[in-house]
């Protein structure tokens, strides 16, 4: 897929995103937990679009699987959610070809812990 090819796909993302007949999740937070090792994780949308149901576990390697949704406005501040988002398009640019497709389907990346 050539640059252009890429960009006209990823506006016409941006366009319809919100009309699309796609779960919304915002106003929710996630938890995955890995059975390996035990760790969790708290995820929220921060934009509309799709997210796996497993992601790798940072900890050990295996993976997390989500096993529950609570509404954001239970959850105490005390716990740290990550967001699910959508990287710019100059981002988007420089993903491998996979992940490209990822994101001009609606997918949305996890951000890295700080």
């Amino acid at each position: 897929m050539t640059k252009k090819q890429i960009e006209n796909r990823y506006n016409k993302l941006l366009n319809d995103i919100e009309s699309m007949s796609i779960y919304d999740g915002r106003g929710t937070v996630d938890r995955y937990e890995c059975k390996k090792c035990g760790a969790t994780i708290h995820t929220t949308y921060a934009e509309k679009g799709v997210t796996p149901f497993t992601i790798g576990c940072r900890m050990c390697g295996s993976y997390m699987q989500h096993t529950r949704t609570f509404d954001k406005a239970t959850v105490p501040p005390s716990v740290k959610v990550l967001n699910w988002y959508r990287p710019s398009l100059e981002a988007t640019l420089k993903m491998s070809e996979g992940e490209i497709e990822h994101i001009l389907n609606g997918g949305l990346i996890l951000e890295v812990p700080k």
